[in-house]
């Protein structure tokens, strides 16, 4: 998994880039705010500068990429809050939600009695049914994520680190029914 902790004592991505802490942005503004730095902090503009604001530019350009990174992939973004808003709080990596993952193996196992001669039809019915599940626990993080970001309450924070172990299930059963 990325590694997408900040450092002590520098401004958040949701700061360096305009936008409030909460996991709906507006990809609008991060682009424009990208293209606009991008200029701002390329280190090539430091060409001649002494070598200390060379490697000063170089850290700033780094830390900005990073956050740009992690903020336009949804997934990122939100472990990236998630860790802001439990700000040191200790979560429960492996919960899941009750009954998920029977859920889980029934799907799994749908896939595995597909086999090679399965039609296209009962390979897609099953890629939509995950599709959709996955799409119902994204919808459901925003609202999480909504509470949380007003009221980090420890049981909200872990809602929101189940609801992203659920993500990581359904994405590689969608995976494997992409690879299969």
């Amino acid at each position: 998994m990325t590694d997408v902790t900040q450092q002590p004592g520098t401004p958040d991505h949701f700061a360096r880039f305009g936008l409030e802490r909460r996991f709906a942005i507006d990809e609008q503004v991060l682009e424009a705010a990208h293209q606009r730095m991008s200029l701002e902090l390329h280190p090539d503009f430091f060409a001649a500068a002494p070598e200390a604001e060379r490697l000063a530019a170089e850290r700033r350009a780094a830390a900005f990429n990073e956050g740009y990174r992690i903020l336009r992939s949804p997934t990122l973004r939100a472990q990236y809050l998630l860790r802001l808003l439990a700000d040191g709080r200790e979560l429960d990596t492996e919960a899941l939600p009750g009954g998920f993952l029977q859920e889980i193996f029934l799907l799994q196992e749908a896939v595995d009695e597909l086999g090679e001669a399965a039609a296209g039809t009962e390979r897609e019915a099953l890629r939509q049914d995950a599709d959709q599940r996955l799409g119902a626990v994204w919808d459901d993080l925003g609202g999480l994520f909504d509470a949380a970001v007003a009221d980090p309450t420890p049981e909200r924070l872990q809602a929101i680190q189940s609801q992203l172990n659920c993500s990581k299930y359904l994405q590689r059963l969608l995976d494997r029914l992409s690879d299969d």
